[in-house]
């Protein structure tokens, strides 16, 4: 009987409680249920605001035209080659700098106040200090090229070629990104118990031994997480092109978002805009199942 009761009584607790959550949960739905939906449908239809605020039902044919658009399969290479590029400076010297901060010397909370600068500064701001540095005219990356003798003139590096515009502006935006992925690794190498790395050394293996078969097994689960994150921000990539180039010269560093953006607000195409942003997505998607999928093969 008791037991009846207890179950009674916390069945209408809980009921209790959802009713005071139920506003906001409502709330919650219409905030993003609702522009979720909504946008879908914008994709599906041939909406164009200088034609009037309504378009017809067109199917997936916003989709179809996007991918037979020149310029938007180009910009989908060029934010593939983008992300590839930023994450490998973000882990690359995000590592380097947690294996760094992992170790006891003097100093090193000023350091890691320091090393969260990049990372406090707006989008926009990061942006305008990458702009000066690489300026064609004044800016102290060519100073410092001249100076160590690799180029003899100042140069404007953003119409020289595609690659080598896309590196520079992927490396200005790991720079911003790459605090937080060494306090992510930096907190869990400091959950690695110094007792295997003490039997490693006993066994006889080196540094890049005891890196490889105790380090990286340990700090899997953040590289898993630290991957789908900074992935979804490279492919989602807009503040700094914005900022720097605009997506030129020409269309030389026109990334998908920027693509998009242009497509809704220069050309007021909202069907084929809101259509792009879902490509985007389900891209983002599928790449966080395959780093999952290979995340959870490697731990079999």
């Amino acid at each position: 009987m008791m037991a009846l009761d207890g179950g009674r009584r916390a069945r209408s607790e809980g009921a209790f409680a959802l009713g005071l959550l139920s506003p906001t949960l409502l709330l919650m739905l219409v905030l993003t249920a609702f522009p979720i939906l909504y946008s879908i449908w914008l994709s599906l239809t041939d909406l164009v605001l200088s034609r009037g605020p309504r378009g017809d039902f067109v199917g997936l044919r916003n989709y179809w035209e996007l991918f037979r658009n020149p310029t938007f399969v180009a910009s989908l290479w060029k934010t593939g080659y983008f992300s590839v590029c930023f994450l490998a400076a973000t882990l690359v010297f995000g590592m380097l700098v947690a294996l760094l901060l992992n170790q006891e010397f003097k100093g090193k909370s000023f350091v890691i106040t320091c090393l969260l600068i990049p990372w406090a500064i707006p989008n926009v701001v990061n942006g305008l200090i990458w702009k000066w540095i690489y300026d064609g005219n004044f800016g102290i990356f060519n100073a410092i090229l001249v100076k160590l003798g690799v180029i003899h003139q100042y140069r404007f590096w953003f119409g020289e070629s595609i690659p080598l515009s896309i590196f520079l502006i992927s490396f200005a935006n790991a720079w911003k990104l790459m605090p937080f992925v060494a306090m992510m690794l930096l907190a869990a190498l400091q959950t690695i118990p110094r007792e295997l790395y003490d039997a490693a050394r006993v066994d006889g293996a080196n540094v890049f031994q005891r890196f490889a078969n105790v380090t990286v097994p340990h700090l899997k689960y953040s590289l898993i997480i630290i991957f789908i994150l900074q992935t979804a921000h490279a492919v989602k990539v807009f503040d700094i092109i914005a900022v720097l180039t605009q997506g030129g010269p020409g269309d030389m560093t026109m990334v998908t978002y920027y693509y998009i953006y242009r497509i809704a607000f220069d050309y007021l195409k909202l069907g084929s805009a809101s259509a792009g942003a879902y490509i985007v997505s389900l891209a983002i998607t599928g790449l966080a199942v395959v780093y999952y999928l290979i995340f959870r093969g490697n731990q079999e």
